[in-house]
């Protein structure tokens, strides 16, 4: 970022812009996001792994800063900002944190990527042009993402999310989508989230996706559905010039591609954390603080055997499931330098519990981003 450009006017800006958007899309009253920061470095001195990441901007929820041990806010890093795109970004960011408010239960941190980045892409372009009525930065914003994020795998994971979300807001609606984040905050587990994706992308109507797609009594689920949405009506819905900013993005990205041997690394941590009973282990934090005097030893610097928790704690912590952690020395030795790419490309985290170094594949979404298809092998 160069030193004359003055990046806090156009936070001034977007924040203004922010409890109003918020209402309109999510029925979020009195809502104010967290103001960015900007930063030399993310978390310097707290959190190391973050240190020389190099995302243009970061939130962090509730969750995840209980989960991380590091402050709720969003931060910008100086390096990574050009301007024209700290607008957009701010509003995306922002949208995490509508998120946290709306449909995150707060507790955990359970990270959907097509859900969670793509309805903050969707709904910050939506928003974007609703603050500044600025085509010309819309353009911008669509040269870059379709010209100059492609040249990054991971940011097209982000796109293929974006498509997908942006195709559940045209087809669903407004009030559908608020009435399935009120779902998702009852039980973010009734609903697999691949087979929605992936229904949702073949061109089903997204009412009957999610109901096919309900792995837990899905006539209440309908039901109850249906109900949210109904009142969600009274509402003002998506208007044409929201359409028009969804159509722009649309049909731009191909899924990503790994190399053979990253994807094949893929696959494991996937079918790894799949097995039941799981032959790991589990993130400490992820089993709720009333739960905890159930376990025999439980220590926030020690990662939990999966063998060591009773079935009772698990069928009510369904969480766990997706915080189990891999340690580093069971990777497979041929597969040990692939994994570290993944780690490096956030496709997995890399954590250090108790002195002892793990992989994460839930934390960075791996398995929901090869369920969906966002990942494909390059050959």
């Amino acid at each position: 970022m160069q030193p004359d450009y003055d990046i806090e006017s156009v936070f001034d800006r977007m924040m203004e812009a922010v409890p109003a958007m918020a209402k309109r899309y999510y029925g979020l009253e009195n809502f104010e996001a967290p103001r960015p920061k900007v930063v030399e470095y993310y978390f310097e001195g707290i959190r190391d792994l973050y240190r020389d990441a190099d995302w243009f901007a970061f939130n962090v929820n509730h969750a995840e800063s209980r989960e991380m041990d590091v402050p709720v806010g969003t931060y910008f890093k100086r390096d990574q900002v050009a301007p024209g795109m700290p607008e957009y970004v701010a509003l995306h960011e922002a949208n995490h944190a509508m998120q946290d408010a709306c449909y995150l239960t707060g507790d955990l941190h359970y990270y959907i990527p097509w859900f969670d980045e793509g309805m903050a892409d969707a709904f910050g372009r939506i928003m974007l042009f609703r603050a500044t009525h600025d085509e010309e930065l819309m353009a911008k914003v669509k040269n870059f993402r379709t010209e100059v994020d492609v040249t990054d795998s991971r940011k097209v994971t982000y796109h293929y999310g974006e498509e997908t979300a942006a195709m559940l807001l045209m087809r669903g609606r407004l009030p559908f989508v608020k009435a399935l984040m009120q779902a998702r905050r009852r039980d973010p587990f009734a609903i697999d989230w691949n087979s929605f994706a992936r229904k949702i992308k073949s061109g089903w109507d997204p009412h009957i996706a999610v109901v096919t797609a309900c792995n837990k009594n899905p006539d209440q689920f309908r039901k109850k559905l249906e109900r949210d949405e109904t009142s969600y009506r009274k509402d003002a819905d998506l208007d044409q010039m929201d359409l028009r900013v969804l159509g722009m993005f649309l049909s731009t990205n191909p899924p990503a591609t790994l190399p053979a041997e990253e994807y094949r690394a893929a696959l494991w941590f996937a079918d790894e954390v799949a097995k039941r009973p799981c032959p790991h282990r589990v993130d400490p934090h992820a089993v709720p603080s009333a739960l905890r005097g159930k376990l025999s030893a439980w220590s926030a610097d020690a990662a939990i055997p999966w063998t060591e928790i009773p079935e009772e704690l698990r069928k009510k912590a369904p969480q766990l499931d997706v915080k189990v952690l891999i340690r580093e020395d069971d990777v497979p030795e041929g597969m040990r330098s692939a994994a570290a790419k993944l780690a490096a490309s956030y496709f997995v985290l890399k954590r250090e519990i108790g002195g002892e170094t793990f992989y994460e594949p839930y934390g960075g979404g791996l398995p929901y981003r090869l369920g969906t298809g966002e990942i494909r092998c390059s050959y």
